[in-house]
């Protein structure tokens, strides 16, 4: 009998609470409309209604239903946490507990989104973070916890039940964002119901450009519009993924969205289209013996551009290089330095050679050839100097906004070499930076040559959804022809044609050796599970399967036609 009656307690208080949420929420609700009915619209063309365009029943009714059931049980499970933060937040900066702001939901309408405070009171309240000069002035010590783990988004739970937001979509614009609100209308990802979280949300967060963010907001649209079970699943994918990502505290950047778009964007290539004369003749200089892409540019030339290139080689290992006249080279094509390695078995003592060698050999170098009138320096800089790929299932695009972060001694070794001798570029010292992906042909040494090896050794591997930048070693040799007849200065990003894929590189290089390739997702899981850990697997997850592009719009230079190997022929090149 006492077991039946705190049953029935509990269904009557829990229908009591369902009941009286759903009281505030419609009066809630309701004051919103009113605020926004008062002011205009920001938005034209407000996109279609769901009721009136191709939806599934998942995407009209499914989604709703785990939204009103998960936000119920959200509100009550978390009354204790919202207790604690706000009693946080009042003794750490007196104030409002919550504050609000205009966001964009569904087909471009205005309604109030929750937060917690995280900020001080001084802060501009309608100001994106990533606007914000010095953001770091504004955050409270609170806030960097609540925002480090998301915490500070938790009301939001209380917009879910109201049905402002659900809990997977594309994260709710600011009302003044223009710029994300257009580029997600190229995908159609302002007519759905935006989310507490979702596919941007754990594939790059904050770390993503507004372009590259809108775009994964129309992956995770074209996935909700695919039908019933696809929808579904890629909720439960952001669903699970955002307490990785949370956990992880992945793609947290102070500034947000867009942050690096506060700096100016780089200009790639020369700034304008030029012609490659072929009847020119150059003499070239390559500082650094032996090393894969000094000989494979000698060969190169020489099979290629036997009338035009006239090349010399200079060792730099001793002080002898100091002597050699440079005044007679058009141009100093720099190779020389210490390849990327573990950065976590590395001496100190070896940290200071990168930067002895990467750093102010190249910067030495490129000072003496401009004293003796060189009118062209070309120096192999590197995509590391943005730091490390983007994880297994986390996309990173590398576009003209993003601005150079390196995350090891190496990376910083070529971004510091990279910075100096830009400096010293003038009218007459034309500087080439070339900032290449990775590197591969037959020769080389690295990650292609590990991958093709894998792919012979392994019965069966795993079928992976990534992308990489790579560039074949022929395809860089034409290019850096093409760019010494040219003989002007820039910052480039040669690339392949077409992304790689991990899994469709090795099945190619398998069907070259004339083998059955045999892929399956069955191992996707549990890579999946290796990413997440520490140490030497998951590196290797990560490194394999991760993704790291440079947006095509980098690689493309009027006047310079440098793709001259597809991907089939590179691994038929790379592996006769």
């Amino acid at each position: 009998m006492k077991k039946k009656r705190n049953i029935l307690f509990t269904v009557f208080g829990l229908t009591s609470t369902y009941l009286a949420l759903s009281y505030f929420a419609k009066r809630s609700k309701a004051k919103d409309q009113l605020d926004e009915s008062l002011k205009e619209n920001a938005y034209e063309n407000v996109g279609i209604p769901m009721d009136k365009r191709d939806s599934t029943i998942y995407e009209k009714y499914g989604k709703r239903a785990i939204d009103k059931v998960l936000s119920f049980g959200g509100l009550i499970v978390l009354a204790p946490v919202y207790a604690l933060i706000s009693l946080a937040i009042k003794v750490d900066d007196p104030g409002p507990v919550l504050f609000t702001q205009k966001r964009v939901g569904q087909n471009k309408t205005f309604f109030k989104l929750h937060k917690f405070r995280s900020m001080k009171m001084s802060t501009p309240h309608d100001t994106p973070t990533h606007l914000l000069e010095n953001p770091d002035q504004y955050i409270t010590r609170v806030g960097k916890i609540l925002r480090k783990y998301s915490l500070d988004e938790l009301p939001q739970v209380w917009d879910i039940f109201v049905g402002n937001i659900s809990t997977i979509g594309p994260r709710p614009a600011l009302w003044n964002q223009e710029d994300l609100v257009a580029q997600r209308d190229k995908y159609g990802a302002n007519d759905v119901k935006p989310g507490l979280t979702g596919w941007a949300q754990i594939n790059g967060r904050d770390e993503l450009e507004i372009p590259e963010k809108a775009k994964l907001d129309g992956d995770y649209v074209n996935e909700l519009k695919a039908g019933v079970l696809d929808g579904l699943k890629m909720d439960a994918r952001c669903f699970f993924g955002t307490f990785a990502s949370v956990f992880n505290h992945e793609g947290v950047v102070e500034g947000g969205t867009g942050s690096i778009q506060k700096e100016e964007a780089v200009q790639a290539g020369f700034g304008k289209e030029v012609v490659v004369d072929k009847s020119l003749k150059k003499k070239v200089l390559i500082t650094g013996a032996n090393s894969f892409i000094g000989t494979s540019f000698d060969a190169y030339a020489n099979k290629n551009y036997a009338d035009n290139f006239e090349i010399h080689t200079a060792d730099l290992i001793d002080y002898g290089w100091r002597d050699k006249d440079f005044s007679s080279f058009d141009t100093v094509f720099h190779v020389a330095g210490i390849a990327h390695v573990d950065v976590d078995t590395v001496s100190i003592e070896r940290q200071k050679m990168y930067y002895e060698v990467n750093t102010d050999l190249a910067v030495d170098c490129a000072k003496k050839a401009k004293a003796e009138g060189v009118r062209q320096f070309v120096f192999m800089s590197s995509m590391i100097i943005y730091g490390n790929a983007g994880g297994y299932n986390q996309k990173k695009v590398i576009t003209k906004y993003t601005q150079p972060a390196p995350a090891d001694f190496y990376g910083d070794s070529k971004w510091q070499a990279d910075q100096k001798i830009r400096e010293l570029e003038d009218e007459n010292f034309h500087v080439v930076m070339v900032r290449p992906p990775m590197i591969y042909g037959k020769g080389g040494k690295g990650n292609y040559q590990t991958l093709s090896k894998l792919a012979k050794m392994l019965p069966i591997f795993p079928k992976v959804e990534n992308e990489r930048s790579m560039l074949h070693v022929d395809n860089l040799c034409e290019f850096l022809c093409q760019v010494m007849l040219v003989g002007e200065g820039g910052i480039f990003f040669p690339q392949n044609k077409e992304y790689v894929n991990t899994s469709d590189m090795m099945r190619k290089i398998l069907l070259y050796k004339k083998r059955i390739p045999v892929s399956t997702r069955a191992f996707n899981p549990s890579l999946w599970m290796l990413s997440k850990t520490k140490g030497k697997f998951a590196k290797l997850t990560n490194k394999a399967y991760g993704n790291c592009v440079y947006d095509k719009e980098l690689s493309q230079y009027p006047g310079i036609d440098y793709q001259v190997v597809d991907l089939e022929k590179s691994i038929e090149l790379s592996e006769g």
